[in-house]
């Protein structure tokens, strides 16, 4: 597919790459210039500060083991030995934060001209091709959501592309090899985002080595041997990567080898198949691949400007029960309220013929439901989808495409490439999906939207191959004498070929369209506001939201004119020659312009030393931390912080208490028992959190023996809890309120953009109060007597009020313990931990008869206990906790974490490899004498 190239043979050096640096560096840089303010750092939903800065994920120590224990009770995490993780060891985690996100796109941008660069492309076409891909707006709304290790996975696919389309290195081994290490690099980065792209530069290796010229028995050895070759060497350099998303995606969570969900019942894979597809494209909302604001932009509530006009309210993430309540069919509005354990008589209001019966059961309903959720937006810019859209067109000339064979196979490739990916993202709501689900292994890949991924990149090579054939035929001929314009165009369009009408033709139809929707949208604007009111926004936010919907609307109408005009003068030939340059400038304008106002409702920057800014409750457990956890919630996986008071209050409450669990808690080490996320809960946790239900205001009892068994000395809550749990809970007079506090606005009400601007003050009247349960167990305890038991019945014996586990411990049949229990109740002794990390613990034990020392922390595969420098058997304890046996007398006891690091040490050995490799082949690239390369092959003139 490289064979084609420019007319006039490339220099070496020939200036793109700097100035691509300086106008993608200089744009980003003035989009992100807040992060070069003092203490300013990125807004990052699924990258928060406080993450970064837990001492579990410290590297460079997390490569070699990484448990996460900031939230509930801990559990194996995920550092993988890729560049973004580099990157974060060698900087702190506040400068991290402060320049990763426009990092990981100018590295997009410079992945996307080598790629371009390695087609031969012309210079203009690079530079531009890397524009489009390093200000491309789903790609930096996904870092500033904190996803930039997802730009970094698309930009090793653009460069794994690159080097197999490279004519500089001839070597076949060399090509696949490199590429399969950039692959693997991609799947260490992006996981499941990277098992994706893995599977396009598959078939991208099938298809180049397929229609390459040869004999076919020639062809298919070609690409079964470059193919292996990419999977092998993508393998040994993702191998310790894979081996931990094995270990925390699937292994415990209810999947077998092969990915797929084992003894389901059918209400059980419908369930798993919404879980999997909630994330998809709604097939009206592809139009925001087009319109960037047509459906706003971030979520209300992640919009810290006071004008909230440009809020999203699409449906992505939509629970599908509302799509079944609001069907048409009586009976799937039926089932869908059956689904969600309505009573039989909303049952009947939901199947019921009377359209004021069903809506006010609709608003009843659905405040519980989620409406949408989305981080990021799909916007691909005006110019780049109209340059695609010209390059497939183009591709299908009988006559003066002014591309090769294999450069038109390319573009049908790439052209199919995004149609699939478009129809994919479309998940729940179109039948492609459906196929994908059923594949071994995809089961386990949440969100058809990752497939917006594949379609961007696929739109930017499009978009790149239609600048070269611009540059080819009408920008590289022979300049005319200056003249007007009109004149030009005139004499032009006088003997314009049937392409170039056409094209002129739709270009304007494109345009007129953009109008008429402009306007009926318009005209729509009432309709537009009933809907919104009626799906989750204020009657004073539902106009706001309206006009601009209406303006993003009117914009894309004018960039679209523009786009095609300018596109419509280059076709006609008026700015050949030396007067290229024009071109390419206002080219290079409208794609910056365009890409960078669509990129800015996305950057969000806070003061981190004014956010994680002291108080009292988090100063109070932030002292020795690993000897509590804390808690909020009633249910660990609950969603409500209801403090039973005003709707304000809870609004408040819940936006501290999520803020300081995502934030200050893990930043100062302190654990809480609340689990933020976890889409692919272990089944020995869900059980274990499943056997603690039922609570409700006049039995607590279920929320406190969890808690007593997991350490939970905290809650942070209601200050009337602690007479109500005292009297309702048992034990009896367990808890204690340590401090009283009231919130407070950091600086005042009208400024509170999240939970990260309120705090607390002490205040002896206040509503709130640290509560201390005095009765939780500690993080480790002697205990001589214990009792051996099944699974079941260790679930069954814990949470019965017969069973007191301050005076006896459960263990695991499967790790038992040969010497008979002491008797119920007995002074076993004393333990204390001297020593705490998350993935080593040394403790002191002074045993006054055997027992089993008991550690409050989950067990898992690869922990191993050490009695007096010598290895013991670790037990499984409570069901879900660790413990050894240890006989009287004192002892040192060390619980260490040591996940096999052979599999590391490979990919260690093939990253080194692969930077030997591409040093050797850049090497060879710049040693070749000149006129040693390949001849470029021209297409031949065609008369025009």
């Amino acid at each position: 597919m490289n064979a084609a190239s420019s007319p006039v043979k490339q220099k070496k050096f020939n200036g793109s790459l700097p100035l691509l640096a300086l106008l993608l560096g200089g744009t980003l840089a003035v989009l992100c210039h807040e992060g070069f303010r003092p203490y300013e750092v990125f807004w990052a939903n699924d990258l928060p500060l406080g993450a970064l800065a837990a001492s579990s994920n410290r590297l460079p120590g997390a490569f070699f083991a990484c448990w996460t224990d900031y939230y509930w009770i801990g559990g194996p995490g995920i550092v993988s030995l890729n560049l973004s993780n580099i990157c974060m060891g060698l900087f702190s985690p506040a400068y991290h934060l402060k320049f990763y996100a426009p990092g990981t796109m100018f590295f997009l941008g410079f992945s996307a001209w080598f790629f371009f660069r390695q087609l031969r492309f012309a210079p203009a076409v690079c530079i531009l091709g890397g524009l489009a891909a390093g200000l491309n707006m789903h790609f930096f709304s996904n870092a500033c959501w904190g996803l930039g290790q997802w730009n970094v996975c698309c930009a090793m696919i653009f460069i794994a592309l690159g080097i197999l389309a490279s004519p500089g290195i001839r070597s076949l081994w060399l090509k696949a090899v490199l590429a399969g290490f950039s692959t693997g690099m991609a799947v260490m980065e992006g996981f499941d985002v990277g098992a994706i792209m893995s599977v396009y530069v598959g078939v991208f290796v099938a298809f180049t080595y397929l229609t390459m010229e040869g004999k076919p028995s020639l062809r298919a050895g070609r690409t079964l041997l470059a193919g292996g070759l990419v999977v092998l060497a993508a393998v040994l350099i993702s191998l310790s990567t894979i081996f931990t998303l094995v270990l925390t995606q699937i292994k415990g969570t209810g999947a077998d080898e092969s990915g797929q969900v084992t003894q389901q019942t059918d209400e059980q894979r419908t369930m798993r198949w919404q879980f999997i597809t909630q994330w998809s494209i709604p097939k009206l909302e592809t139009l925001r691949v087009i319109v960037p604001g047509l459906f706003g932009y971030r979520m209300q509530e992640f919009t810290t400007s006071t004008n909230k006009a440009g809020a999203y309210w699409g449906k992505i993430a939509e629970d599908p029960h509302i799509q079944g309540l609001e069907s048409g069919d009586a009976g799937e509005r039926s089932h869908a309220a059956a689904e969600l354990g309505l009573p039989k008589g909303a049952q009947d209001a939901a199947a019921s013929g009377d359209p004021r019966t069903r809506q006010n059961l609709l608003e009843a309903v659905k405040p519980q439901l989620q409406r949408r959720h989305t981080g990021n937006g799909e916007y691909a810019g005006i110019m780049v989808c109209l340059l695609a859209a010209f390059g497939l067109a183009n591709s299908w000339r009988k006559a003066g495409s002014d591309c090769s064979p294999e450069e038109r196979r390319a573009v049908w490739f790439w052209g199919g490439a995004a149609l699939f990916s478009l129809l994919a993202a479309w998940g729940r709501y179109g039948f492609v999906y459906r196929l994908v689900y059923a594949m071994p292994f995809l089961t386990n890949i949440r969100s058809p939207m990752k497939f917006m991924h594949p379609l961007n990149i696929s739109l930017i090579i499009l978009a790149g191959y239609g600048m070269e054939m611009l540059h080819r035929r009408c920008l590289s001929a022979p300049a005319e004498p200056p003249g007007s314009l009109f004149k030009h165009w005139r004499k032009w369009w006088q003997k314009a070929g049937g392409f170039e009408v056409k094209w002129i033709f739709a270009s304007g139809l494109a345009v007129a369209a953009a109008v008429a929707g402009f306007f009926i949208v318009r005209s729509s604007e009432p309709a537009i506001v009933n809907y919104l009111e009626h799906n989750g926004f204020t009657a004073d936010l539902a106009p706001q939201i309206a006009r601009f919907c209406d303006g993003e609307i009117g914009m894309f109408a004018a960039f679209l004119a523009v786009s095609a005009a300018v596109l419509d003068i280059i076709l006609s030939g008026a700015w050949a020659g030396r007067r290229a340059n024009l071109a390419w400038g206002l080219l290079g304008v409208i794609i910056i312009c365009d890409l960078a106002r669509s990129d800015i409702p996305w950057i969000r920057y806070y003061n981190y030393k004014e956010k994680l800014s002291p108080n009292p409750v988090v100063e109070y457990l932030r002292e020795k931390p690993w000897e509590h956890r804390v808690v909020s919630r009633i249910s660990p996986v609950g969603t409500a912080y209801d403090l039973g008071g005003t709707n304000q209050e809870n609004i408040n409450f819940g936006g501290l208490c999520h803020w300081w669990l995502e934030n200050d808690y893990p930043y100062h080490d302190i654990e809480s028992l609340e689990i933020d996320q976890a889409p692919r809960m272990p089944t020995i946790d869900s059980a274990y959190i499943g056997n603690f239900t039922g609570n409700s205001p006049t039995n607590p009892n279920p929320a406190i023996r969890l808690w007593q068994l997991t350490n939970t000395r905290y809650i942070f809550g209601d200050s009337q809890l602690t007479p109500a749990l005292n009297f309702l809970g048992v034990p009896r007079d367990s808890f204690r309120t340590i401090m009283n506090v009231s919130i407070v606005p950091k600086v005042d009400y009208s400024q509170v953009q999240d939970g990260g601007d309120l705090t607390v003050k002490s205040n002896s009247q206040g509503t709130l109060a640290l509560i201390e349960f005095t009765r939780a167990l500690p993080r480790a305890k002697l205990c001589a007597n214990w009792q051996v038991m099944n699974e079941t019945n260790a679930l069954r014996t814990l949470i019965s009020p017969a069973f007191d586990p301050e005076k006896s411990v459960l263990v695991d049949q499967g790790t038992p313990v040969s010497q008979a229990p002491g008797p119920m109740g007995a002074d076993a002794g004393k333990v204390e931990i001297t020593r705490y990390a998350p993935t080593d613990l040394i403790l002191h034990a002074d045993a006054r008869t055997p027992a089993v020392l008991l550690l409050n922390d989950h067990t898992g595969d690869y922990w191993n206990v050490w009695l007096d420098q010598k290895p013991a058997p670790i037990l499984r304890c409570n069901y879900i906790m660790q413990g050894v046996f240890v006989p009287a007398g004192t002892h040192t006891v060390e619980f260490r974490y040591q996940p096999p690091r052979k599999l590391l040490y490979v990919s260690l050995a093939a990253f080194a490899a692969a930077i030997l490799l591409g040093g050797y082949a850049m090497a060879a690239r710049f040693m070749e004498r000149p006129g040693s390369e390949p001849p470029l092959k021209t297409p031949k003139p065609k008369p025009k």
